[in-house]
Parts: C-alpha cells; structure tokens; sequence
C-alpha cells in the first residue's frame, strides 16, 4: 500500500493532522477545565470574603445597640461567645434567600471545628478535617473537592473554600462556601463530546477533502513528467519535460531530468558517429587489404611480388591495431578503469626525455625546438600516461609545422599549478574547427595528413583531465598553434583549476 506516494502522502497528512490536533485538543481541554476551576475559586473566594464582612457588619451593628443600653464592651468578643453563635446562625438563615447565594452552600465552623450554622440548601453537613484545620489556624485559606451523596441520585460534586477569621491574633470563626460542580463537568463533558468524538470526524474528512486536492495539486506535475517521459525513446530522444511554472524541488526535477536526456542524447549522437566514424576508419585498411590479396590470387607472382603485397598487408594490420589499442584505451579513460600511479614526478625531467625523442622526427624536417622550464616542478601524476599525452601533442605540433620551423616548449609554475605551453609555427587551425579538435576521429581538413586517425588528442585530453588539468588551445592559420596544459601540483585538490591566461597569437 505504501509504494504509492499519493497513499504515503494521505497517511503522513492524516497523521500529522491527528496528532497536532489531538495535541490542541488535549491543551485546550486542560485550559478550559483550569479556567472555569479557577472562575469557580475565585466566585467562592470573593463569596467567603462577602459573608466574613457581612456577619462582621452584623455584629457590629448589633454590638452597638447593646453598648447604647449599657453593655460592657469585653462581652462582645466573637471567640467561643453564645451570643456572636446566635447572630451568625440567624444571618445565614436570613440570607439563604440572597439571590447572589442561591448556589451557593454556607456553613460556619468554630476555630475546633464544631458546626454552628449552615444555610438551608445545604444538603449535608460537611466536617472540616484535621489537616484543614491546621492550614486554617495559620491563615490559610483551603480548598477542597467533595463528592455528596444524594439517595439514589447521582453524587454531587462540590468545591469547597474555607477561610478563617481572626480577631485579636486569634481565630475567631470559619466561613465555609461550596459551589455545585455541576456546570464545569458538564461544560467539559460538552467539550470531550467536540474534542474527542467530532475532532477524528473532522481529521478524517479534511484528509480526504483537503488531502485529494493537495495530493492533486502537488502530483499534477509529476504526472505530466511521467507522461512526457512515457514518450522518449532511442528515436525521439529530443523531446524535453516543460517545468512546471514554479521555483521548488518539482521544478529542479523537472530541469535535471531534461539535463540528464541532454546528456544521454548526446552520448547517443556521439555513440552513433562513433560508430560511423570507426567503420570508416577501418574500411580503408581491410579494402587496400582485400584488394592486394585478390590481385595477389588472380594469377602466379614472384617472390618479390608476394613479400611486397605482404608487407603492405602488415602495416595496413598494423594501423588496425594502432586504431584499436588506441581505442581501447579511450575505453578505459571513459569509463574510469585505469589505475593511474601518483608518483612524484619532475615535470621538466619527464619533458626534457620526450624531446630528446623528439629530436629525431623533427630533425628530419629541419625543425628547431626549444625549451624553456623552472625546476623542481613536482607533480603527482602517472609518468607513463602523461607523458603519451604529451607525445601525441608534439608529434601533432612537428607533424604540422612546414620545413625550418619551430616548435616551442615552455615549463613554469603557476600558483598551485604546472603549466606546460607546446607552441609551434604550423599551418594552424581554422577558427570554426577549434571546438571540434579534441572529437574523435576528427581531421580538420585536407591539408593535413591522413596518416593518422584522429585520436591522438582525444587520448591526450582525457589522460590530462584524468589527472585533474586541463587543456586549452589558440591557433591562428599558416601561423601557428599554442597548447596550453595546466595540471595540479602535489597536495593540490583535483577539482581547483587555475585562471587559464589568454594566450598570444602566434607570429
């Protein structure tokens, strides 16, 4: 069920939404039964305090009409005195019919506890504890909840305040209020029915709802990428997904799955020419081979006549292999299967050996090379390897550069970089086939010699890049040619390339 995203988004939604909500659901229903407790102390606080003063005024009132007949004033203490009983009892009879008393239970208690007066709707006589009575002989005011039983009926629930009364330091009285629980359990009984029955109705039927159309919403793209997709093939690879007209990750999607089909085209264009491009190569050789050998068969030859058809056919077989070796290890740069060694090597000792090689082929043609290096230029590359590519560059370089020119070397450091400049002075390359140099298979023109088979800096390139540097070029016709080769020197990171220099025309 889960390997669908639309049902691993219903079930991520609809828990999210349960548990935030039942969170909200929890808070708001402790908050509220808080709130209306408190409500209900503070109703019971500001009543107790109300009947204190009141039943205070009382005896006031009535202390006064005795001293006026001549009562001693020190009878008049409230503390364990008949008459203050007599007073307190007959003020809450009077006042049970208070309007503001209604709800409203009043009992009051000696300081030890003794009952001595209570309003008519109280239902029972409740005892104050022990533990109470201490609280309230230190001048606290306590309350307490109590369940009262009714008969039959159902238990009524009570909130109990009791706050003392003091007279000269001591304890005089106790003011009991009790208000009925009733209306806050079943407010909150009403809320529970909100919270807790409707609350999952409403979680259900939002995810539904509201998870169809943002499932809707947010999937639409990726439907029309999936259908887009569905239509791609080897044959049509040229079809592109339309982002969606956003700036999130569905977009991002959208526009790396169309850089990956660039990418894939393009190895498909660049397979096919591949293939065209070898079959052309190698048809030249096998067709002078087979041509050779069927005159060779239509009649007798001599000696000297067969050893020279052979000997053609050897090196026609020797280009072939040439081409293959030469492919092969294309294959093997590509796809990242040569182990190269990181050997510390000195760049100028490595050069100076290739060009005493070179020395050979261009004395041959009159050329002069130069050579020009700082030392202790260390590098950690494999010898073997660059030095092939750098062969391939020069062999170019000499191949191409008429009788009595110069071909010129030039070895420096650059920051953290080695940089190798192979300059020659020969027929140059055209404007419009620079970008094309390093393509395999690709000979700019006549004018150069078919001899070889267009790979030699496409090995070049790709031994270089391997290595972490790269490779740039200028070149200006029947001028000259200017190789630029930057590669990392030791401790440097493979992925940091130096500010390549724009180089000179050659004159």
């Amino acid at each position: 069920m889960f390997k669908s995203i639309r049902l691993r988004f219903f079930f991520w939604y609809t828990l999210i939404l349960a548990v935030t909500f039942s969170v909200f659901a929890v808070a708001l229903y402790f908050n509220v039964s808080t709130t209306l407790k408190d409500q209900m102390d503070d109703l019971l606080l500001t009543k107790a305090e109300g009947i204190a003063r009141s039943i205070n005024t009382y005896w006031e009132t009535e202390k006064m009409d005795a001293l006026k007949h001549g009562a001693r004033r020190n009878v008049f203490s409230k503390i364990n005195n008949a008459n203050f009983l007599k007073i307190a009892r007959r003020w809450v009879e009077e006042r049970t019919n208070d309007p503001d008393l209604m709800n409203i239970i009043v009992q009051i208690y000696k300081p030890d506890g003794e009952l001595i007066a209570f309003s008519l709707n109280a239902l029972t006589h409740l005892n104050i504890s022990k533990n109470s009575l201490h609280g309230l002989a230190t001048n606290r005011t306590v309350y307490e909840d109590y369940q009262v039983t009714q008969g039959e009926e159902k238990p009524l629930g009570l909130r109990i305040l009791e706050i003392p009364v003091f007279e000269e330091g001591k304890m005089a009285y106790i003011v009991q209020v009790g208000g009925p629980l009733t209306s806050i359990w079943e407010t909150l009984k009403g809320l529970k029915f909100i919270l807790f029955l409707l609350l999952p109705i409403t979680v259900v039927l939002t995810s539904v709802l509201a998870g169809e159309f943002l499932a809707s919403i947010t999937l639409k793209p990726l439907k029309n990428m999936i259908a887009t997709a569905r239509q791609i093939t080897a044959e049509n690879m040229s079809l592109r997904i339309a982002p969606p007209e956003t700036q999130d990750e569905i977009r991002e999607l959208a526009e790396t799955f169309n850089e990956m089909l660039e990418k894939i085209q393009q190895v498909f264009i660049s397979q096919k020419q591949f293939i065209q491009d070898i079959s052309h190569e190698l048809r030249t050789p096998l067709t002078i081979m087979r041509g050779e050998l069927e005159v060779a068969l239509k009649r007798q030859r001599s000696v000297e006549e067969y050893s020279s058809i052979l000997q053609s056919s050897l090196e026609e077989t020797a280009k072939i292999g040439q081409l293959l070796e030469n492919l092969l290890a294309l294959a093997r740069l590509d796809s990242s299967s040569v182990s190269l060694a990181s050997d510390k090597v000195d760049i100028s000792a490595i050069m100076r050996d290739i060009l005493d090689d070179m020395e050979i082929l261009a004395h041959q043609k009159g050329i002069e090379i130069d050579f020009v290096s700082q030392e202790g230029i260390i590098l950690p590359i494999d010898k073997d390897q660059i030095m092939r590519s750098f062969i391939n560059i020069l062999e170019n370089a000499i191949k191409y550069t008429p009788e009595k020119g110069r071909v010129s070397v030039e070895v420096i450091r650059e920051n953290a970089y080695a940089i190798i400049t192979i300059s020659d002075t020969g027929i140059g390359i055209p404007e419009q086939d620079l970008p094309h140099i390093f393509d395999r298979f690709y000979q700019v023109d006549s004018s150069r010699s078919s001899a070889g088979f267009g790979l030699g800096l496409s090995i070049a390139l790709s031994i270089i890049e391997a290595h972490g540097g790269s490779i740039t070029v200028e070149s200006t016709p029947k001028q000259g040619t200017t190789f630029l080769i930057s590669l990392p020197m030791v401790g440097i990171a493979p992925d940091f390339h130096p500010a390549v220099p724009n180089l000179p025309k050659i004159i």
